[in-house]
């Protein structure tokens, strides 16, 4: 490995980390976590090696799009994006989504 992919490989799993201290900790079923991690730093480290620098979209993209679609779907089930409170609610949603439930809720008014 080149020091520009290692640092590319350090990179992908310093912004792996940081996604996983916000909102990992809630992830459901557990087993997921790993996963997450070997599928996200194992796709950057190939696609460094075979595309050089293009690997960068998959490492900035690929969580970019998953924080734009947290943010819409905390907002549309009235969960505040940042704290993810309230938790219970977070969850429970995480476990529909699990089941393969993907209606949204019925927001209150």
């Amino acid at each position: 490995m080149k020091n520009i992919q290692v640092f590319y490989l350090v990179v992908s799993i310093l912004i792996w980390v940081l996604g996983y201290f916000h909102t990992g900790k809630l992830v459901r079923p557990k087993w997921k976590v790993p996963g997450k991690f070997v599928f996200y730093v194992g796709v950057s480290v190939i696609l460094v090696h075979w595309f050089g620098h293009w690997g960068l979209i998959f490492i900035i993209g690929h969580p970019l799009i998953g924080f734009l679609f947290h943010y819409k779907v905390c907002s549309e089930n009235d969960i505040n994006w940042f704290t993810c409170e309230p938790k219970e609610k977070y969850v429970e949603l995480q476990q529909k989504w699990a089941k393969r439930n993907f209606a949204k809720s019925k927001a209150k008014k």
